[in-house]
């Protein structure tokens, strides 16, 4: 099977994936004293994790308390995790996941895992809880995969697992092309399937639409083939139609998290719906609400002064050359006038410029009137020519629906809510960690890295 290590013909465990939920299942299993394989089919460890910023949120941790933030707790975090998500997630997995986050950002510290000592904000929570890990989700996963090698699991690279291995109902395998290998029990924690439009199609439907444009900044492995070997299986499933996805002009394919403040952002209405700055959890939903299209509106002034969205993935579509070169190949709108401009982009003339009027009164005020923006990022829209770009939710970093597991990480059977004797999972391939509010940077890399620790300890001990 590619690049095993020993010449091992069965595993207490085997793990399929080798993220930040795989690694740390596979780490996990070999502390608590089984004999480990990883087998991941790309040709080097790490996954989505590994192209992630690297930052994990948890409450309640020993870095918040020397940061100067004391009086967090995982409690406060499970009562916030629970109402931003309306109660629409399963409890006993949320409360896991909050309980877990302080140890586990212990755990990966003792394995060489380099955090800050500063933590964030991540979005919307009260307090900070990002704790970012130095070489971003690079240096995560390179610390579990040096662990890994350290402790002795086997790892096979450049190998594609295609099914699962049962008897009587009881997963006792894994199979790749015509290779088996059998385990007493199985991790699957590889990653979602952004990079399978059928699958996205089936089960993301507010995308459809995009489909055309989609892409995405996860690994180009995921393709979500251990979620369809566990539902072969009977496994059962969660989270349709929660995809989180981010706004993109579909010019660059820089991953922009947070567009600029000198935008004005319409709806097909002409009117704002959105301060400008808000973070990505919050203006890709409302997007979604007013349409599935916004239009960001800008002068020539602001043209000329575009120097890049500050993202960490890369500079983006705001910079003055690629926003000229773009408009002089017509993918962005550029007209002398905004009636001329609200014609091109099928708007509203009267309330397009009834919402660039008010707007540029609300720069000279230095008050946004209605959404409150932050003013310093406010820059009026006088000098033509006027520009317009379409904002569609195309760049999808997280697919959101896959297996339902309970808070052990056993997967779920379909027929009858039990778990499916020796099937575990983490990370993207799960459905109903997170909720439909991923509200958070770090929210998946927490779940995938607790629960796969939580997954490989079960394994484990069922293989004792």
């Amino acid at each position: 099977m590619g690049a095993v290590v020993s010449g091992d013909e069965r595993y207490d465990v085997a793990v399929v994936g080798g993220g930040g939920g795989g690694l740390s299942a596979a780490l996990s299993a070999r502390e608590n004293g089984a004999s480990v394989i990883l087998v991941d089919a790309a040709e080097q460890v790490g996954g989505s994790t590994a192209l992630s910023g690297g930052a994990f949120l948890a409450g309640g941790t020993d870095t918040q308390r020397a940061a100067g933030f004391p009086g967090d707790s995982a409690q406060e975090f499970y009562d916030f995790f629970m109402a931003v998500n309306r109660w629409n997630v399963e409890p006993a997995i949320v409360r896991r996941y909050c309980d877990s986050g302080a140890d586990a950002v212990r755990w990966l510290a003792s394995h060489g895992v380099e955090f800050s000592r500063d933590v964030e904000r991540g979005e919307i929570e009260r307090v900070p809880r990002l704790h970012r890990a130095s070489g971003g989700g690079a240096g995560i996963t390179a610390a579990l995969g040096r662990a890994c090698a350290r402790l002795g699991v086997d790892i096979a690279l450049g190998t594609r697992v295609d099914d699962l291995v049962t008897q009587s109902g009881t997963v006792t395998g894994i199979r790749a092309g015509d290779q088996q290998l059998d385990a007493s029990a199985v991790v699957l924690a590889s990653g979602g399937f952004a990079n399978n439009h059928a699958l996205v199609a089936e089960h993301i439907p507010f995308a459809r639409p995009y489909l055309g444009q989609l892409r995405s900044p996860a690994a180009s492995t995921n393709r979500g083939e251990g979620l369809e070997m566990a539902v072969r299986i009977g496994a059962a499933t969660a989270g349709h139609n929660r995809a989180q996805v981010l706004l993109s002009s579909g010019i660059v394919h820089d991953v922009e998290p947070v567009l600029p403040g000198w935008l004005i952002c319409v709806d097909r209405s002409g009117r704002r719906f959105v301060d400008e700055t808000v973070p990505y959890h919050v203006i890709n939903p409302l997007t979604r609400d007013h349409g599935g299209t916004c239009w960001a509106i800008f002068d020539d002034a602001a043209c000329r002064a575009a120097r890049g969205s500050g993202s960490r993935f890369g500079p983006g579509l705001w910079q003055q050359d690629i926003l000229s070169k773009a408009a002089e190949v017509g993918q962005i709108a550029c007209e002398p006038d905004l009636e001329s401009l609200a014609a091109a982009l099928s708007l509203p003339a009267g309330v397009l410029r009834t919402t660039v009027e008010r707007y540029n009164q609300d720069c000279e005020r230095g008050a946004d009137s209605l959404f409150f923006k932050d003013a310093s990022t406010m820059v009026a829209c006088q000098k033509p020519p006027f520009y317009g770009v379409a904002l569609r939710p195309t760049i999808m970093p997280v697919t959101g629906y896959g297996l339902r597991i309970d808070a052990d990480a056993r997967v779920l059977r379909e027929a009858d809510d039990q778990p499916i004797p020796g099937l575990y999972a983490a990370g993207e391939v799960v459905g109903n960690v997170v909720g439909p509010s991923i509200f958070s940077g770090g929210a998946m890399i927490a779940g995938a890295v607790i629960f796969g620790r939580h997954a490989g300890e079960m394994a484990a001990k069922q293989s004792a």
